[in-house]
């Protein structure tokens, strides 16, 4: 049930950076210090109190690895070189309960889509009081992301002296020129969080309307004044305590539908105008602005660049003169021709055509927009939608800002009424496919200058994972492995996600890496890829492993194990209380069928019992009959429909994958047949 991970580049950096591995990186770091950077020793840092000290383990959460006992975020609105800039100081303090806390000692802080980190100071303060700093030509910043002269960078590093006991704390700053909506602020940790504290500081000539969403009683912040200098304004500050982790578990809702936050739209800037808007001072007041506001940003980028994008779309097409296939190729181009970038942020504008057509990238709003304006060099009038995908939660139609959409989609306009959606953000999915992200989400559909907020089709596209897989036993106690498997829908868009652009010394890699976490300690020996191109067939993929675990030796018999790519070691959901609903994102469907094939002389034995394993989330069922001449065939099959379900099923779906659990541990006995035993 293992699923590959989901790639995204988040915006929104707090002490979940934390939860990140320093993996993944495009190039190997190079030591560079952050800008302004001052040594650790010059830090001031907040009095480690006796209480933190003292603290072993939080009541609240008995079996957690680490405590956020201060995840604290400081910003203030202020002008800088011409510019009005929102600089933050991010403040983090956690405390390392247990062994498996350690996993925190690695941090990674992404810079932005539009800002930039800098001043970055860590420490780790050991159990008996004394402080280890990290040493700044310890503190790197790595490329995660390159594509010609384009890439993106985050500052990587690793506390020193890390041991149960110990309090690990680190600053930052964080300078954010988009200030139209200030970035979304998450109170919680990935572990339970005892204090957490957002201030913003706004000048007297700015207006924000305020969102504390999940907040105890919907409190909304204090309201102080503030100056600095010249600037004053007012100062936004919101404290909250004893707040569960969000921690990255199975079955887990997105943060926005669940974990407390606090944000800010703008909602007038005095004696600016907004060109956008065709007035002054009021800016978002309601969703036909924000329509506007971005209507104006991305017709103004179509405009501009249909002169640079004719020719290219013009070699598309060549010999192509069928209207709907010039559709398809258009759609299919902007979706492979141009590497994604996978942001969940959306600010109403978009790099210029020419810049995506010179360096043939394109991120979640730069996609729609370059889809659109391919299709007007052919006649055809696209509309946008922005969409607040199921990747990033629900969306409230109260509070109008941009931070609520996760990407953009284009919507084509059908002879017969209606609208025929495409999502350029899905690279290797075949047209008009409508992956679950989109699937019934809320959008605001954008024609002209204007804004109507609406729900996409409801769509379940079928994905489904099957193994086909030849089990031969050897005496060492490892076996060999053919499998055949074949992905569909969604499964095998991720999938061709990371195969499909990659070299073919990085496939390697990545399918070796890909058996090994499926089959701890296994080899992959050789396999072949079909239809890797054409996403409208099922992807296929046949491999040669050789696996240690599968093959226990008993005497004469051999115990084999019956399931082998898809099995469950270890129960994915916590002992402790769930606060948190579960959450099916897109359904899973698994099958299994493994035929284990005898040994000269051997034989399969009589069969294991059947299990049947079920609860709200999911089912799976495991079998084993005998197939052949003395062989056996096991069958496994997990299904997971998309849906939602309280915490207070967190003891049932715990005893499903005790059971899933048993039953992946199955084996099947071979024993000397009666040929072989007169044999001897």
């Amino acid at each position: 049930m293992t699923r590959q991970p989901r790639k995204c580049r988040i915006r929104r950096v707090s002490f979940l950076a934390l939860a990140v591995a320093v993996a993944c990186a495009a190039l190997a770091p190079a030591p560079c210090l952050a800008a302004g950077k001052k040594e650790p020793s010059s830090e001031s840092w907040p009095e480690v109190t006796p209480a933190e000290r003292a603290l072993t383990s939080v009541p609240q959460d008995p079996e957690a690895d680490a405590v956020v006992l201060l995840n604290e975020r400081n910003g203030k609105i202020v002008p800088k070189g011409g510019d009005t800039v929102n600089v933050i100081d991010h403040h983090v303090r956690f405390k390392i309960l247990t062994d498996r806390g350690k996993r925190y000692a690695d941090v990674e802080i992404a810079a932005g889509k539009y800002s930039r980190v800098s001043n970055i100071r860590a420490r780790t303060i050991k159990p008996d009081g004394t402080a280890a700093p990290v040493a700044p030509d310890q503190i790197f910043e790595k490329v995660t992301f390159q594509v010609g002269a384009y890439k993106e960078t985050a500052w990587v590093f690793s506390f020193p002296a890390v041991e149960r006991g110990a309090i690990l704390e680190y600053r930052y700053d964080r300078h954010d020129n988009s200030v139209v909506f200030i970035d979304p602020f998450y109170f919680a940790g990935p572990e339970f969080t005892l204090r957490a504290r957002m201030t913003q500081a706004i000048p007297d000539d700015m207006g924000y309307w305020s969102l504390c969403d999940h907040c105890p009683g919907s409190q909304p912040p204090a309201i102080t004044n503030w100056r600095e200098g010249k600037v004053k304004g007012k100062l936004y500050s919101q404290e909250l305590r004893d707040l569960p982790g969000y921690k990255d578990e199975l079955f887990m809702p997105p943060a926005r539908d669940v974990s407390p936050r606090i944000e800010f739209v703008l909602l007038e800037w005095k004696r600016y105008y907004w060109p956008s808007l065709g007035r002054q001072d009021r800016v978002f007041i309601d969703w036909p602005s924000v329509a506007q506001h971005t209507a104006h940003n991305y017709q103004g980028a179509v405009k501009d660049g249909l002169s640079s994008l004719k020719p290219v779309v013009d070699g598309w097409l060549q010999g192509i003169t069928d209207p709907q296939e010039k559709i398809k190729t258009i759609f299919r181009h902007v979706q492979r021709d141009f590497r994604y970038l996978s942001f969940l942020d959306v600010y109403g504008r978009v790099r210029s055509i020419e810049t995506m057509v010179k360096d043939r990238i394109a991120d979640n709003e730069d996609k729609a927009v370059l889809l659109m304006a391919a299709l007007k060099t052919i006649g055809i009038e696209a509309h946008a939608a922005l969409v607040s995908g199921k990747n990033g939660g629900s969306l409230n139609p109260k509070f109008f800002s941009l931070s609520q959409f996760t990407h953009a989609v284009v919507a084509l306009p059908q002879a017969g009424g209606g609208y025929l959606w495409l999502d350029p953000t899905v690279t290797y999915a075949p047209f008009a496919f409508l992956p679950w992200k989109d699937s019934g989400a809320e959008a605001l559909l954008i024609k002209g200058k204007e804004g109507e907020m609406i729900a996409l089709p409801s769509r379940n596209e079928i994905s489904a994972s099957r193994y086909k897989i030849g089990l031969k036993p050897r005496s060492d106690g490892k076996a060999d492995l053919d499998v055949e498997a074949e992905f569909l829908g969604e499964d095998a868009i991720d999938l061709r996600d990371d195969l499909a652009p990659a070299a073919e010394a990085a496939r390697l890699a990545f399918m070796q890496k890909w058996v090994a976490g499926r089959r701890p300690g296994a080899a992959l020996r050789s396999h072949t890829i079909e239809d890797l191109d054409d996403v409208e067939k099922p992807l296929r993929i046949t491999m040669k492993i050789e696996a240690p675990g599968l093959v226990t030796t008993a005497e004469d018999i051999l115990l084999v194990r019956g399931c082998v790519l898809t099995c469950e070691e270890t129960n994915p959901i916590s002992r402790g209380a769930r606060q948190y609903p579960f959450f099916v994102d897109r359904g899973w469907n698994e099958e299994e069928t493994v035929v284990i094939q005898p040994v000269d002389g051997i034989q399969a034995g009589p069969m294991p019992p059947s299990v049947m394993a079920k609860s709200e989330v999911g089912t799976l069922t495991f079998s084993c009959l005998p197939h052949g001449d003395g062989g056996a065939r096991c069958a496994r099959q997990f299904v997971a429909r998309r849906n939602r379900w309280p915490a207070s099923v967190q003891e049932n779906v715990r005893k499903m994958f005790d059971k899933v659990i048993e039953a992946d541990r199955t084996t099947v006995a071979l024993q000397p047949s009666e040929a072989g035993a007169a044999g001897r």
